[in-house]
């Protein structure tokens, strides 16, 4: 499975990859403000292009509204690509004590890694389940940390994951989606982008997002995380336009969370057949 929306992936404009190594060789951090045609916006990033070094081994915790703390190293994670516009901080990156993670989108109308469909087909009807509803694919490491090679019927099929934007980009600011839009997804496929091939890309993450959660510093080294710094990456179903379309999503960087599939707009009786998985 290829994550499918890739627009260039300029890293900066000349103007501000200068800025952005002046303030380095200054060692400050830039924290920068700014207004597009979609409205006021504002990201607070810390600068580190393409370094091996340690940002800081100083841990700091982050609290979400109820939820546990959360160790946190001050700078992003060590990546070589920076998103255009983040509102998440640290790492593992967080915004308003929830992870972070990036987005695509894609089409498939195969069964998929988690075998979606009647066994022995091919491919599914246009109305399936898996094209009209919310789904995603999860990168391969999150998918099943046990067995991340594995490309057919992985153990992590069918739990569901609430996203919500942060107001943030990662790679694209053609249409920047406002933050606190939040929708439940439930996993019906795999993205081992860069993950085969051993290279950084969307879903090339060597450790799960626990794993990061747990060590920050190991998080924080090249390569723990994809090619933007995000512990996790959900590539988005888009069969029927869902994501572009009527959520008005491009890639938006989102917090993510585990929740109950109750919450899951989709119906009760999905099931992967050809993986022999029903979900509740």
């Amino acid at each position: 499975l290829l994550c499918s929306s890739r627009p260039g992936r300029e890293r900066c404009s000349d103007g501000l990859c200068c800025f952005a190594m002046a303030m380095r060789l200054a060692g400050l951090f830039a924290v920068i403000v700014g207004a597009t045609a979609h409205g006021e916006v504002s990201f607070n990033e810390s600068i580190e292009w393409d370094s091996d070094d340690n940002a800081s081994d100083v841990l700091t915790t982050t609290t979400a509204p109820g939820g546990p703390a959360v160790p946190q190293l001050p700078m992003r994670c060590n990546s070589t690509e920076r998103p255009l516009m983040s509102k998440c901080t640290g790492c593992p990156p967080m915004y308003k004590g929830k992870l972070c993670a990036s987005t695509t989108w894609y089409e498939d109308r195969t069964l998929g890694a988690c075998g979606c469909g009647a066994p022995g087909s091919k491919y599914v009807d246009d109305d399936f389940w898996t094209l009209t509803s919310w789904t995603a694919a999860l990168n391969t490491v999150n998918l099943d940390p046990v067995h991340p090679e594995k490309g057919w019927c992985p153990s992590g099929c069918g739990q569901c994951f609430e996203l919500c934007t942060t107001g943030g980009i990662t790679n694209t600011d053609i249409s920047i989606a406002p933050a606190g839009q939040c929708k439940v997804f439930k996993i019906a496929n795999r993205c081992s982008d860069g993950w085969i091939v051993d290279k950084p890309e969307w879903c090339s993450q060597r450790l799960t997002w626990q794993e990061c959660v747990a060590d920050p510093e190991k998080c924080q080294q090249r390569r723990s995380t994809n090619m933007f710094g995000y512990p996790a990456h959900f590539d988005l179903q888009d069969a029927h336009r869902q994501i572009q379309s009527v959520l008005g999503w491009d890639n938006p960087e989102v917090t993510f969370e585990p929740v109950s599939c109750d919450l899951w707009e989709g119906p009760k009786e999905a099931e992967c057949a050809a993986c022999k998985v029903t979900w509740p």
